[in-house]
């Protein structure tokens, strides 16, 4: 009978949890004025419009998480910052250092870290745990770039007694901004979880031991046919066998570095026997010039091959061709190559972490802009295949030990962020501020975390339509097939009045389009609010009257209810007549927050209204339909006579008829102030890049040159 597990044997059965890094905290750098981001266990995807700080996140964690030396410039701190220099100087000209020095900004790095407390050893993560508590199981690192000690009265020397209005504020930084480089200095700090007042100084060294970092560049130099292709890949293998070359002794790995280093001394040992022999049956002896002091000495050869220089130097990919042709490297396509690159970096970020198989650590690896040269499909595929390398990796090197990686990606494409998931979303958005300001600093928000949103059918979704609202200025939520067409179509007949008039226009600006249909609109709500996107809904009024059986559609002025959810949910109000409706928009849109909702209306005081864009179009524009107003038919009757005539066409047919072969159509009235409204909304923008994509039009973006 079987005896029963002791406990320590249960305790080496337990699997331990490999430590990973749960939250960082960036403070003043650049637009990182007071960020916070959370980090999955695998891959965090962080998405935003461009300028939004993604890149400055990778930026910080690669200048402090390394032991090299750190010079930051003034133009790093965020502007916020700048008057907290100007603070500082106040109290230091009072003659309280202390006070000034607390006032004084400084760029900090906080970083969490999980581990398993149950762990017999912590490794590289030991000098970093503080607390004594057994229960804890986290470890916190606080990394500083400030003033070194004893120095303000350098970094302030020649300023004025006190700042007044002929010494301005930009004077000061413009005086103390070359010595940040010189008097700051980086040091990083152990905090105790339990107790923040309990923390002691470790070095960088133990920082980087404990956190490795990696990056691989969105600029990859594929698209450069001046460069030997064979560079790129060459030195990546090399950084492999150099790897393998320090491996343990017995290993897969060191086994194979020995067997490339023997192959390669045979060689040599035979072109040196052969290159002496050729040299002495060409080369003249150096006797017969009877040189003083040269005696009966000869020259001899030799020739030293480097096995990883052998690498960088000489080695290239090739592709297999036709008739047993094999096409060089840039023969291929620059998504291949690109792909290759990324999988081929990724695995030697993986060997230098194996290397280093006696500590125990966190690998972060940064991954920027992996959609260059990667069509869709490819896109997804990468980033859910992001997770299998952790496995793969290793298995590969018939290795046992696990890739503790956690990669951060930054994107612009729409496919790598829906394909990503809610939960390893990051959207880097520009801090609110008011039309007369440019945003100085974001705020990272985590989607996992968003309340009352539908994440689920969300996911699906944004998975199924490729809609791109992360990068977008702004939205417009429609209905359907028509208004996909006629909406496009109407930006740009606006826009191309506006540009007449010397006015601005949506082309500037990147609208995201999203078909949702007035049943699906309403769960979008909370979402857009979230993101904090200038939305305009575009819908339909969709009267309807009772019936003995259930409410049907009719003409809005017979209407008592409206069917659609959109607007049920706007007003929060399950029951809400046509004739309310038509009340709350007879002077404006009305507006929730950054939300606007456009709805039909007549177009002139006292007309009649159509109940969806088809009546409202043809109320519009009654010369293409024949259709002059009769003054003396009601209103009820005008819109059933525009809704019958609707009804001859199909959507498909009415919009492809309507807004490409017949130019001469205004646009109705609703569709129109929900544009201008929208046009008048100011973006936060903070140096957004516009008119420009790092990628091709994703679907239902309006983006006219």
């Amino acid at each position: 009978m079987s005896q029963p597990a002791s406990s320590e044997q249960n305790e080496a059965a337990r699997p331990t949890c490999p430590p990973a890094v749960t939250k960082v905290q960036v403070q003043n750098f650049r637009l990182l004025r007071d960020a916070t981001v959370t980090l999955n266990e695998d891959v965090t995807v962080c998405v935003g419009r461009n300028n939004t700080g993604k890149t400055s996140l990778a930026e910080v964690l690669s200048r402090f998480l390394r032991t090299a030396d750190v010079n930051l410039r003034l133009e790093d701190f965020s502007a916020d910052s700048y008057a907290e220099f100007a603070a500082a100087y106040r109290e230091f000209s009072t003659g309280d250092e202390e006070a000034a020095r607390k006032v004084l900004p400084e760029i900090s790095v906080t970083i969490l870290i999980s581990y398993d407390n149950e762990a017999k050893e912590y490794g590289a993560l030991g000098p970093l745990i503080v607390d004594l508590d057994p229960d804890c199981n986290e470890a916190i690192v606080t990394i500083r770039y400030g003033l070194k000690p004893g120095v303000m009265k350098e970094f302030f020397r020649d300023a004025p007694k006190s700042l007044t209005e002929d010494y301005e504020e930009s004077l000061l930084l413009a005086l103390i901004g070359p010595r940040i480089p010189l008097l700051f200095e980086r040091s990083a700090i152990a905090v105790d979880p339990t107790d923040p007042t309990n923390f002691r100084q470790v070095s960088v060294t133990d920082v980087a031991r404990a956190i490795k970092v990696d990056f691989v560049k969105a600029q990859r130099g594929l698209d450069d046919e001046k460069e030997r292709p064979k560079d790129q890949i060459g030195k990546i293998l090399e950084s492999l066998f150099m790897v393998a070359a320090k491996a343990d002794d017995g290993s897969f790995l060191r086994t194979f570095a020995n067997e490339t280093e023997s192959a390669l001394e045979g060689i040599v040992a035979r072109l040196n026997t052969h290159l002496q022999d050729m040299y002495r049956k060409m080369a003249p002896t150096v006797s017969e010039f009877g040189y003083p002091g040269m005696g009966n000495r000869n020259f001899s050869t030799k020739t030293t091959l480097d096995s990883k220089r052998l690498l960088s130097n000489f080695t290239s990919i090739n592709y297999p061709g036709s008739g047993g042709v094999e096409l060089p490297e840039s023969y291929s396509g620059l998504g291949s190559r690109n792909l290759l690159l990324i999988l081929l970096t990724l695995f030697s970020y993986y060997r230098e972490y194996s290397a280093r198989r006696d500590e125990t650590c966190v690998h972060l690896v940064f991954i920027e802009e992996p959609e260059a040269h990667l069509h869709p499909q490819m896109q997804e595929t990468f980033i859910q295949q992001l997770r299998v390398f952790k496995d793969k990796f290793p298995a590969a090197d018939h290795s046992s030990q696990c890739w503790n990686a956690q990669f951060l990606v930054t994107t612009h494409s729409a496919h790598i962020a829906n394909r990503a998931g809610f939960s390893a979303v990051r959207y880097f958005r520009l801090c609110e501020i008011s039309d007369s300001e440019e945003a100085t600093s974001s705020v990272v928000l985590n989607l996992a975390e968003a309340p009352g949103i539908d994440k689920d059918f969300l996911h699906k979704y944004l998975t199924l339509t490729r809609a791109d609202l992360f990068f977008a200025d702004k939205a417009i939520l429609i209905e359907g097939t028509t208004e996909r067409i006629f909406i496009p179509a109407a930006i740009a007949k606006l826009d191309d009045k506006d540009r007449k008039a010397g006015g601005s226009n949506l082309a500037s600006q990147y609208v995201s389009i999203m078909e949702v249909g007035g049943a699906y609109a309403h769960i979008f709500y909370p979402f857009l609010d979230f993101l904090g996107i200038q939305t305009l809904v575009i819908t339909d009024l969709d009267p309807a009257k009772p019936n003995p059986k259930q409410l049907e559609s009719c003409c809005v002025q017979e209407g008592t209810a409206t069917t659609n959810r959109g607007i049920t949910k706007w007003f929060d109000r399950d029951a809400i007549s046509p004739a309310e409706l038509l009340q709350y928009a007879a002077d404006g849109l009305p507006v929730t927050g950054k939300r606007a909702l456009a709805y039909q209306v007549p177009e002139h005081l006292g007309g009649p209204c159509g109940r969806t864009f088809e009546d409202a179009f043809i109320l519009a524009n009654p010369h293409l339909f024949d259709l002059e107003e009769k003054d003396t038919a009601s209103l009820l009757e005008r819109e059933e006579i525009v809704r019958q005539e609707a009804k001859r066409y199909k959507k498909s047919d009415f919009a492809l008829t309507f807004a490409i072969d017949e130019p001469n159509w205004q646009v109705p009235h609703y569709i129109r102030r929900g544009l201008e409204w929208l046009l008048g909304q100011s973006p936060e923008a903070a140096g957004d890049t516009h008119g420009l994509r790092s990628e091709s039009d994703a679907p239902g973006q309006v983006a006219v040159r």
